[in-house]
């Protein structure tokens, strides 16, 4: 184990062990956590036969305890035993004279600290959520509370502060999945660290609504990677009962579950000027893949554009100021050809979720210029937009994709699109066509 101090508790296994005697000492009597707790050591970790494992264990038990207020005579007089005779000073030696001096003088501070009168007796708790909140498939509805908050996520969706704090005191409905364990104690596995993992769903009430069919509730949409409907929180009733929860009723046959875990967190006690879960929880409501004819100014679609383009593409082999002068000269291009595109007569389409997020424009039979912004690819917005502009064109339609570019074109063979041509080494031109090529 690894040791990076001189002192009682400076090592792996005293840190390892701290939450062990936190669930033996909550859940156990004094006596009964010290036998499970030198079991678990003895089996686990090492025996009096490894002196440097059992002072790192004995020592910062002796520790925890007086910390606690909790320390036994008989805990006390082995740590003093164990000092006064130097056991398992030989490493230390091993380490120069410089080190073993620092060694006993920290010895010699700690027991004068533990024959000094101990803190007041503390109530021990595991810092983790031990409590398992609700049932599976309980729906409950939460209300929010936003007066005095900033709204943190207008990247996401544009609400107006004031529209923001107009919506404290509503409800919106949660419905729990399960509370999952992220920790279990190895001294008392009744002990354990749960996280209470939830299904969004759509809407916001002004009341909490006495008649739910719950089969028809929508599912919010939570900007994650992937977009989601899930996410989990701390599994403690403190800030349900805070929010003024209401249990609906039970659906554990209407449970969505996403196997693979990809949710958001949603931690309620996180209230910064930078993120809060009213803010997150408002910016999911409401929110529907829209593709249609955007009528707005070039300029408008250049954040787009310049998110979609830099998106993972910074190059370490270049400084950051070459980094900048590639994007703004790209950038620059992107702008004269949209602008070409507007100035022919073409057509810009949008995708939009919330606010827009992607672009892609018509001349002719061209598709070109096709920009997601990089937090919302792959979330299968860009298959919307190229669906929408390949019913706009109708037959015939074509697109020219970067030959390295493997997720469009896989997106254009997944929407029925050929290859017709590699117009060069780079170059791969996609059509769509009633016709087998």
């Amino acid at each position: 184990m690894g040791t990076w101090n001189a002192s009682v508790t400076g090592n792996d296994t005293a840190q390892d062990l701290r939450m062990e005697y936190s669930a033996a000492f909550f859940y156990y009597d004094i006596p009964t956590a010290l036998i499970k707790i030198d079991e678990y050591v003895r089996k686990n970790i090492s025996d009096e036969s490894d002196p440097e494992e059992w002072c790192n264990y004995v020592y910062s038990l002796a520790d925890f305890m007086w910390k606690k207020g909790i320390l036994t005579d008989a805990v006390q007089v082995k740590v003093i035993e164990m000092i006064d005779s130097g056991f398992g000073l030989e490493l230390w030696e091993e380490a120069g004279v410089k080190t073993l001096t620092l060694r006993k003088k920290k010895l010699s501070e700690f027991k004068t600290k533990l024959l000094s009168p101990m803190p007041a007796k503390k109530k021990i708790k595991p810092n983790t959520y031990i409590e398992r909140i609700f049932n599976d498939g309980d729906l409950i509805a939460v209300q929010l509370q936003t007066v005095g908050k900033p709204y943190t996520e207008k990247s996401e969706k544009e609400i107006s502060d004031e529209e923001f704090s107009a919506y404290d005191g509503k409800y919106v409905l949660l419905q729990l999945i399960t509370c999952r364990s992220s920790w279990t104690s190895s001294i008392v596995p009744e002990v354990k660290d749960y996280w209470a993992h939830f299904i969004l769903f759509d809407g916001v009430y002004d009341s909490v609504p006495s008649d739910v069919n719950i089969t028809d509730l929508k599912l919010a949409q939570i900007h994650e990677r992937p977009i989601t409907s899930q996410f989990f929180c701390e599994s403690s009733m403190y800030y349900f009962k805070k929010r003024n929860y209401v249990v609906i009723g039970s659906f554990p046959e209407h449970t969505i579950h996403n196997k693979s875990h990809n949710e958001a967190c949603m931690i309620w006690g996180i209230n910064y000027e930078w993120s809060n879960p009213d803010s997150k929880i408002l910016a999911a409501m409401g929110k529907d893949t829209v593709c249609e004819e955007f009528v707005g100014s070039v300029d408008d679609l250049r954040d787009i554009c310049r998110y979609a383009n830099r998106y993972s593409r910074h190059d370490y082999n270049l400084s950051r100021e070459e980094n900048e002068s590639k994007y703004l000269s790209e950038e620059k291009i992107i702008s004269l050809r949209l602008n070409g595109v507007k100035a022919l007569g073409g057509t810009l389409l949008k995708v939009s979720f919330g606010r827009t997020i992607g672009v892609i424009s018509i001349l002719e039979n061209q598709i070109d210029n096709f920009y997601i912004e990089g937090s919302y690819q792959r979330n299968g917005f860009g298959t919307e937009l190229l669906r929408y502009a390949l019913s706009y064109v109708g037959n015939d339609a074509y697109i020219d994709v970067p030959s390295d570019n493997i997720v469009l074109l896989h997106i254009c063979e997944k929407l029925g699109m050929h290859t017709i041509a590699e117009g060069n080494s780079t170059l791969i031109r996609m059509i769509k066509s009633s016709l087998e090529t």
